[in-house]
C-alpha cells in the first residue's frame, strides 16, 4: 500500500468516526423533551459535542493533509 492509499484510508475512516459522532449528538439533542432538561442530560450532551468536535478535527487535519500530498501545497 502506498502512502497516499494509507492516508487515504485513514481519512475515511475519520471521516466515518466524525460522522458517528455528529448523528450520536444529534440523537441526544432529538431526545431532549424539556426546554429545561435535566443537568446530567446536558452534561452528556456537551461531553458528547467534544468527543465530535474531537473527531472532527482529526478527519479535517488527514483531508487537508491528503489535498496538500495530492496537490502540493
Amino acid at each position: 500500500m502506498t502512502q497516499l492509499q494509507s492516508l487515504r484510508e485513514e481519512c475515511l475512516v475519520a471521516l466515518v468516526n466524525y460522522t458517528r459522532q455528529a448523528q450520536r449528538t444529534c440523537e441526544l439533542l432529538g431526545e431532549l423533551d424539556s426546554p429545561e432538561p435535566p443537568l446530567d442530560r446536558l452534561f452528556a450532551i456537551v461531553a458528547q459535542t467534544e468527543t465530535e468536535d474531537e473527531q472532527q478535527h482529526v478527519y479535517l487535519m488527514l483531508r487537508q493533509r491528503l489535498f496538500d500530498m495530492l496537490y502540493g501545497t
